[in-house]
């Protein structure tokens, strides 16, 4: 193909090419467990669609889609100043295709369009691609809290009947070891259940924008659509109220919908204003009520992952343990050489698994 050509095929999306998205998704994609279609309208075509501005992008050869890519656009704050983002997802390439370069061409042809890039995660074949095209700039790390013995035990031994009696003792001493770490809650807060979120919200996410700290602002439609209305997964979410004011929030989901056999439950986002009184308290405090809401909907082990400065001593307050070899990347580029570099600084950013799709 000529470099016309090539431009031409990469395009954004249209509705009738969902078909033929849906097509290399199935082409790609393994152990599907969710409605696909509809997923696929959620995700990337949720109201009417205008040409060009579709966020998602398809690579068109003689009228078969060999390639595609989702487009999230994002209002990233950096050291207080908000400025115009996109997360891509979703990158794919028809199999027989795989290693030709289709799927660097369809980043450069982003990267022109978008001027500041942000990926969450990778795999075996995705990863030395993203290492050549993005700077890994940091990691999410993962901690683990059992909350039920046999959800650990029968995935490593065949205990057979004598699971019940093996594990009831070590039951009983998790369920210890979480009453003791219990956090007091702060004088005149409250944690309360929320269906949705409101404004409240984004007058948090303001209070966490502060200088030397890189995060994606948390706005009220984002959430919503994000945590409220996604089909592949329930979500639960709590809020840490002072009086009329949000000081934080957490939102956890179970998903048993897809196979899980250990009972996996994960804490998925959290944000708690810096200049709450008893900051750290209060996080504790909402970490600890989401673990509480995933036991009583049965989870087996809970894990969190997150890449910030300021959560840690928290998390391993509650009894969640880090567990090293377990990682997620994370990559930017921006077209400005100056920002590229402040971005690149990775102690400073704000991730949680809420920046990107994992149910």
């Amino acid at each position: 193909m000529s470099d016309e050509d090539l431009a031409r095929a990469c395009r954004p999306a249209r509705e009738s090419d969902i078909d033929g998205i849906l097509a290399l998704r199935r082409s790609v994609l393994t152990g599907v467990w969710w409605d696909d279609e509809r997923f696929v309208r959620w995700r990337y075509f949720p109201g009417p669609i205008v040409d060009g501005e579709t966020p998602f992008w398809v690579f068109v050869k003689d009228g078969e889609i060999l390639g595609a890519c989702g487009v999230e656009p994002v209002t990233l704050v950096v050291d207080g100043v908000p400025m115009s983002a996109a997360r891509t997802l979703d990158i794919m390439v028809r199999p027989d295709l795989d290693g030709l370069g289709l799927g660097a061409f369809m980043n450069l042809v982003l990267f022109r369009r978008f001027p500041i890039t942000l990926v969450t995660g990778s795999n075996e074949r995705s990863h030395n691609l993203l290492a050549r095209m993005f700077h890994h700039t940091t990691d999410l790390r993962f901690w683990k809290l059992p909350l039920r013995a046999r959800a650990v035990l029968d995935a490593k031994l065949n205990l057979g009947s004598a699971s019940a009696i093996l594990t009831s003792p070590v039951d009983l001493l998790l369920t210890v070891r979480r009453a003791i770490s219990k956090p007091v809650l702060p004088r005149g807060v409250a944690l309360l259940p929320m269906d949705a979120f409101d404004s409240r919200v984004e007058a948090l996410s303001r209070r966490c924008e502060r200088s030397g700290r890189v995060m994606v602002r948390r706005s009220l439609e984002y959430l919503n659509w994000r945590f409220v209305r996604n089909p592949r997964c329930h979500y639960w979410m709590i809020g840490a109220f002072s009086g009329d004011r949000l000081e934080g929030y957490v939102v956890t989901r179970f998903n048993v919908a897809r196979p899980n056999s250990r009972g996996d439950a994960e804490i998925v986002d959290w944000l708690v204003a810096p200049d709450a009184d008893a900051h750290n308290e209060v996080m504790s405090a909402l970490i600890h009520a989401g673990v509480e809401q995933l036991r009583e909907e049965g989870a087996g082990i809970v894990s969190c992952a997150i890449a910030s400065a300021d959560s840690p001593a928290a998390i391993e307050a509650l009894g969640f343990h880090l567990r090293p070899a377990e990682r997620l990347p994370f990559f930017v580029r921006a077209a400005d050489a100056t920002l590229h570099e402040r971005l690149s600084v990775g102690g400073d950013w704000y991730i949680t698994r809420g920046d990107f799709d994992v149910e």
